[in-house]
């Protein structure tokens, strides 16, 4: 495995007061428009290559900018390969195969030479002497470890990086990619063209053109006349193979144009879906290379503007390769297509407020080992398709079990609140079964992600206890169970465990007579309060349906039901608890 930049410290940059980022092969960087994931991009970038900042990349003018950064996996193979020099820089700093570093700009607008390049002594941990400035050859050897970054950004134009061949575009370094190859293959044949050139050219050349020695004459005569004994002729210099490819561009062929023409002529999602072709190209081209020194970082914004849903997961397979394969992939995304349940335990979830400014939530990179061996099928679950835009993006998470509440709960926090369940920032996620509830809240906890669940009767009743929510042994749950055993007989319900169970008449309908009962009715009042304590609302009268009037369960009763909520109060189509439902409502958003 190469070595990569595993984490990184920014401190005063932009909108990131101070923080701590841990990073990966692939890095997916989720969160809201403006919360700091294109400055953490940047940061990243001026870790690397140094460059003058101004007044707009400091949080605070009066404070230095200050980035940390620490490289792992820089083995005794890495190191072999590094010319002596570079070699002989690091190699004291090393620990663990791993090498600290800091770079340092005391204010804005200084010259580049006071940006410092500092690197952590391991000999001299927690001294005064733990960093030490700019020891020769640290930069160089960074570059060695890290060429140029591919920065891509999100709303720049993307002409220049498919157009331009530099060393910092992507069509730069597939040019680097194949100059190799064909310096190898066509080298005598390339360099005997040049050499005719030359010699046409050249102002030695043996078959220099006529009207350059004509025009050497004419200018010469004139200029002796000035200066006796001085002449002059004019000299065309001949390109090198590798300067040739530094003018490598795009053209764009089509039906409509078959001259070709520029990439500038292109709308954005043309260009875009060029740009991510040739990163795929790339990605197909390490796929077949050797071992490397370095290891490119990537570096992109929203990688899946403007492309529709299967070109992403294209573009995310070429990412992951080249994850693989010499570089490292750190991107921006508003795209549940970018990220699989598989890439889940390395995205970073960034987040801004006026108190931290930009930051991160709980590491899922630390935090979901720990939930990975009890709750693994969970984890498929919740990050699904279907499911990961939802959560990734939102301030909470509303967990419900029955489809009843997936199709009218968001329809009703819209009647209560007058907004979108998307508009509170919230993601409302169906379980498939309380048999997942507690599982789904413990990665979500894990994640630092506020999480509410809505249950039926029986879970909290049959696995309340079981499951933590309340404590064994638990005087209500004993309460209700007795005066279940006591009415089971009268009404002919089959208990199993001591629950209804599914007979003469089914366990939902024995839960919904229970609910009924005089007797329990403090017992429920006082359930329902535990367990709201600890985030899970329950229906005390079994299921939602039995709130809403006792609706049907199925397509009919459901789209009735959103049909009345778009033209009648709430108090009207559940009269008698459409206050409870308010109150669930606003405490579900608080």
């Amino acid at each position: 495995m190469a070595h990569i930049l595993s984490e990184i410290t920014i401190r005063n940059f932009k909108s990131i007061r101070t923080e701590t980022f841990e990073l990966s092969e692939f890095t997916p960087l989720v969160g809201y428009n403006n919360a700091g994931k294109s400055n953490m991009l940047e940061a990243i970038k001026w870790l690397l290559r140094k460059t003058a900042l101004g007044d707009s990349s400091f949080h605070d003018i009066t404070l230095p900018v200050e980035m940390e950064g620490l490289i792992t996996g820089i083995t005794q193979v890495i190191l072999d390969q590094l010319p002596e020099n570079q070699r002989t820089s690091i190699q004291p700093f090393l620990s663990n195969d791993s090498l600290s570093i800091k770079r340092v700009q005391p204010l804005p607008n200084v010259a580049v030479a006071q940006i410092r390049l500092l690197v952590k002594d391991p000999a001299n941990i927690g001294t005064a002497n733990e960093w030490r400035a700019n020891p020769t050859g640290l930069d160089q050897a960074i570059q060695a470890l890290f060429p140029e970054p591919i920065h891509i950004g999100a709303m720049e134009n993307a002409e220049e990086d498919v157009s331009k061949s530099k060393n910092t575009t992507t069509i730069g370094k597939l040019l680097a990619e194949i100059i190799g190859p064909i310096q190898t293959s066509y080298s005598t044949q390339v360099q005997t063209a040049l050499d005719g050139i030359k010699e046409l050219l050249d102002v030695d050349g043996t078959a220099r053109a006529a009207e350059l020695t004509a025009f050497d004459t004419a200018v010469s005569g004139k200029v002796e006349s000035f200066f006796p004994g001085v002449n002059i002729k004019v000299h065309v210099p001949t390109p090198e193979l590798k300067e040739v490819f530094s003018k490598g561009t795009i053209k764009v062929f089509e039906n409509l144009n078959p001259a070709g023409r520029d990439v500038s002529a292109l709308g954005h999602g043309a260009q875009r879906s060029i740009q991510m072709a040739l990163v795929r190209h790339l990605a197909d081209i390490k796929r077949d290379s050797g071992t490397q020194t370095s290891n490119t970082i990537l570096l992109i914004d929203e990688p899946e503007l403007y492309l529709h849903p299967q070109a992403i997961e294209v573009l995310r397979d070429a990412l992951k390769t080249l994850s693989t394969q010499g570089y490292q992939v750190i991107f921006s995304t508003h795209s549940p297509f970018m990220i699989t349940s598989k890439d889940v335990g390395n995205t970073l979830l960034i987040r801004k407020n006026d108190t931290l400014g930009t930051h991160k939530r709980n590491s899922l990179k630390a935090a979901i080992p720990a939930v990975v061996t009890t709750a693994p099928s969970q984890l498929e679950l919740i990050f699904s398709l279907s499911h990961s835009s939802n959560i990734l993006f939102s301030e909470r998470v509303i967990l419900a079990e029955g489809t009843t509440e997936n199709r009218l709960m968001p329809s009703i926090i819209q009647k209560v609140t007058s907004r979108t369940v998307g508009l509170h920032k919230t993601a409302f996620v169906a379980m498939g079964g309380s048999g997942n509830t507690r599982k789904a809240m413990l990665v979500l906890n894990t994640m630092d992600i506020p999480t509410r669940a809505i249950v039926d009767l029986d879970f909290a009743l049959k696995n309340g206890e079981r499951d933590g929510f309340l404590t064994v042994g638990d005087v209500d749950v004993a309460a209700i169970q007795a005066h279940l055993t006591t009415i089971a007989p009268t009404h002919a319900i089959t208990l199993n465990a001591g629950w209804p169970t599914n007979s003469s008449m089914s366990a939902a309908d024995a839960f919904r007579l229970l609910a009924r009962e005089a007797a329990i009715q403090p017992n429920l009042v006082s359930l329902k309060a535990k367990m709201q304590a600890v985030g899970i609302y329950v229906w005390t009268k079994g299921t939602i349906e039995d709130h809403l009037g006792g609706i049907p369960k199925n397509e009919s009763g459901w789209a009735n039901f959103n049909a009345r909520l778009d033209t009648e109060d709430l108090n009207v189509i559940i009269p008698s608890d459409h206050s409870e439902i308010t109150d669930l409502v606003t405490w579900l958003i608080s």
